[in-house]
């Protein structure tokens, strides 16, 4: 068993969550956990059950029938030989359990490593042992509880510790030069805890070194008022000495070259002797922000694993520019953010580099094209400032278009009511235009660089684009006033800064290649694919339909729409599973079954594989008795297959996958979709072709994209069975989502293909 409470009180094994109970139960369950392994007084259990004043007349009778009903929960099969055993031991009762098998005290065992690499310079060692204790956290510690009236100062003794552990962890990532991978969750902590003085100091020189040293000093400005008015109390030394050190440029500041480095960044100037001014207030407007460099926190849209940050400077070098330089023009400010999820897979993780390039390169087309300017790139941001023309409407309406057309280019349309849905699963396209009077460098010649990189309309920008869901466009007053003429806005909820919302270009045919040129390109192969499936719902027969298409971009995108229109329109009825089968010699011939197994049975690809299988039999059982026994152990092998699976075993397996399809499509209809199937081997191909044959009674819809190679090497593909169509598609000409499916393909390598 594993137990969890580090969020909401949870205890899992092998056939899924346990229940554990009513409150009373759970209570004493928990506050035992707190204590794991170390003997717990009676009277201290009551105390945490009940207020002095509250506590029944039979509060230990209550406690005795809790613990009993515990140790049933506790000795439940399937028992391990160090499973859990709540024993009565004087003046109370002890809980012993395997550290491992508790989130709290696995937690607190990678802290202790995490610290002690850290006090050793093994900063990288650290860094990644306190950001494992830290993912441990799936919410407020006994959430649960707390919502139901569990207030114990163990609880708020542990959430305090975290905030240290965080502070740790900020740390070890600003000395290995990650500042901006961790620039937003020190933002979100300061923000919570605004008198944590160490925690600003760290967001102090994640900004500075982002190039947002205007934003570096108001922190400051912001912590001091906070003490001064709050407590009466000065920021202490560290936090003065940090101050000097941005406003002198330190070069103590900089991020080490190196990540990963053993030597720890210094957080304040070599010189710790230097006594700060008494009276040194920095605050917003001791600085000016005229050129501030774009920022990059993520709002809270943002992907759940961390994207890769390069930055790409396209300006001189940060400072503050003189006002010489500058004048006062009419400019419209176009923020848009990538999210990058963890959908995305190993492909991604391995080179997000090469996808966030293309990114940005259709953002500077897009922009282009419409008269403005890309002016900064960090990360997965990208900044674009339109201020060339005098009609402030005509700026307004090219920065809008401007936005609808990256977001366009990389969506397919959902309907009129809702923003489009992205077309590459795990990517978000967020965007926030301002519009107003911004100080600006003055026109540049040809050999200049980029213009100006900051400002109001920046600070706005960031602020609305932390209330914009995916695929929506927030906009000021200012920009919805002059854009009416372009395009329709409606009220935006999310933000009071961020009040109206994108909702339909007028003339939108221009901006959105996918929504209205490739989409109806294959109408009529989506309107066929879909009666197919009416038919196999209907008439509980199975159907084959293969797509063939030479570089397979337009392939790919026609079978990621069809599985969106499943998705919503079938939501609940139809179980749609999909799957790309990798190129030879560059992964399992069977990666693509076992993926739809696991993905059926809910099995993550970090399950144990005890778990594994324990699900596995536990889904065979759900789908009824009938072979169950006889699936199991080919099954199993595939979730977790050895070298003798591919070769003698593949058939055997591959015969008890295709059972299991039958068997799954009779409790609930099911679409199998399949891209680049040319890539499987013979067996493979045998069963995918066959599976309509072998299993013509069930509600199984098999949908295949496959390159010329699959006719080439199968003349005959389907052709002589009943229930199957072929289509063939036109190729077309790439465009922007064409180039961010290219981009997501890693180029095979001439040893992978010879």
């Amino acid at each position: 068993m594993h137990f969890r409470i580090l969020g909401p009180l949870e205890i899992e094994n092998p056939d899924g969550l346990v229940d554990l109970g009513g409150h009373r139960q759970r209570a004493v369950l928990a506050y035992l956990l707190l204590q794991a392994n170390q003997v717990v007084s009676t009277s201290q259990l009551l105390s945490a059950l009940w207020a002095d004043d509250d506590a029944p007349m039979t509060a230990r009778k209550i406690l005795q029938n809790a613990v009993w009903k515990l140790r049933g929960v506790l000795s439940r099969p399937p028992r391990a030989e160090q499973g859990p055993e709540l024993l009565t031991r004087a003046p109370g009762y002890l809980l012993r359990v395997p550290q491992q098998r508790v989130d709290l005290l696995d937690y607190q065992q990678r802290v202790v490593t995490g610290r002690a690499a850290l006090a050793a310079g093994e900063v990288e060692r650290a860094r990644r042992s306190l950001g494992e204790a830290l993912a441990l956290w799936r919410g407020p510690v006994l959430s649960d509880l707390v919502e139901e009236g569990i207030c114990w100062p163990e609880l708020t003794a542990l959430q305090n510790r975290r905030l240290d552990v965080m502070e740790d962890h900020f740390e070890a990532a600003l000395a290995c030069g990650r500042h901006q991978l961790v620039l937003p969750d020190i933002e979100s902590l300061v923000a919570a805890e605004p008198l944590r003085e160490r925690a600003s100091g760290q967001l102090m020189v994640a900004l500075y070194r982002c190039g947002r040293q205007a934003e570096a000093l108001a922190v400051f400005g912001r912590v001091r008022s906070a003490l001064v008015d709050g407590l009466g109390l000065e920021p202490g030394r560290e936090l003065h000495r940090l101050q000097q050190a941005i406003l002198t440029q330190d070069p103590t500041l900089e991020a080490p070259r190196a990540a990963g480095t053993r030597k720890q960044a210094h957080l304040a100037p070599a010189n710790r002797d230097a006594q700060p001014p008494a009276d040194s207030p920095a605050g917003p407007a001791t600085v000016p922000t005229a050129a501030l460099p774009l920022p990059a926190a993520p709002g809270p849209s943002a992907p759940a694993e961390p994207v890769t940050t390069r930055s790409e400077p396209v300006a001189p070098a940060p400072g503050i520019p003189s006002p010489a330089r500058h004048e006062s023009r009419t400019a419209s400010v176009v923020m848009l953010r990538f999210g990058l999820g963890g959908e995305l897979g190993r492909v991604l993780a391995e080179d997000r580099d090469r996808v966030l390039d293309v990114l940005t390169q259709i953002a500077r087309e897009k922009t282009e094209l419409h008269g403005g300017r890309v002016t900064s790139v960090l990360g997965s941001t990208v900044l674009a400032v339109f201020a060339d023309g005098a009609d402030p409407a005509d700026i307004a309406e090219r920065a809008v278009r401007t936005a609808a057309a990256v977001r366009d280019s990389l969506s397919v349309p959902t309907g009129t009511l809702t923003p489009p849905q992205a077309a590459v699963r795990g990517l978000t396209v967020h965007a926030a235009v301002a519009s107003g009077e911004a100080r600006l460098p003055r026109r540049p010649c040809a050999e200049s660089p980029s213009p100006w990189g900051g400002g109001r309309l920046v600070d706005t920008c960031r602020t609305m684009l932390d209330h914009v869901q995916a695929g929506e466009i927030h906009v000021c007053d200012e920009t919805r006033r002059h854009g009416e003429r372009a395009a329709a806005f409606r009220r935006a909820c999310a933000s009071a800064l961020a009040p109206w919302e994108l909702h339909a270009l007028h003339d939108e045919a221009a901006d959105q290649p996918w929504g209205r040129a490739d989409a109806g390109a294959h109408v009529s192969e989506l309107e066929l694919m879909q009666h197919t499936l009416l038919h196999t719902r209907q008439r509980s027969a199975a159907h084959l339909i293969t797509l063939i298409q030479g570089s397979g971009r337009a392939r790919t995108r026609l079978l990621m729409e069809f599985q969106r229109r499943v998705e919503d329109s079938h939501r609940g009825h139809v179980r749609v599973l999909a799957g790309t089968v990798p190129p030879p010699r560059t992964g399992d011939p069977l990666a693509v079954p076992a993926e739809i197994l696991a993905a059926y049975c809910g099995i993550e690809p970090d399950t144990p594989e005890a778990h594994a299988t324990a699900r596995l039999r536990a889904t065979l059982d759900g789908l009824g008795p009938a072979d169950g026994a006889d699936l199991y152990a080919p099954l199993a092998r595939l979730l977790s297959p050895g070298p003798t699976t591919v070769a003698a075993g593949s058939g055997e397996v591959l015969r008890a996958w295709g059972k299991f399809l039958a068997r799954a499509a009779r409790k609930q209809p099911l679409v199998l979709i399949w891209d680049d199937l040319q890539h499987a081997d013979d067996a493979l191909l045998d069963v995918v072709e066959r599976l309509t044959q072998t299993h013509a009674g069930v509600p199984l819809l098999n949908v295949v994209g496959a390159d010329s190679g699959l006719p080439d090497r199968r003349p005959g593909w389907a052709t002589a069975h009943p229930r199957t169509v072929t289509l063939s598609l036109s190729p077309e000409a790439g465009d922007a989502l064409d180039r961010l499916l290219e981009s997501l393909l890693p180029p095979l390598r001439e040893s992978e293909v010879a």
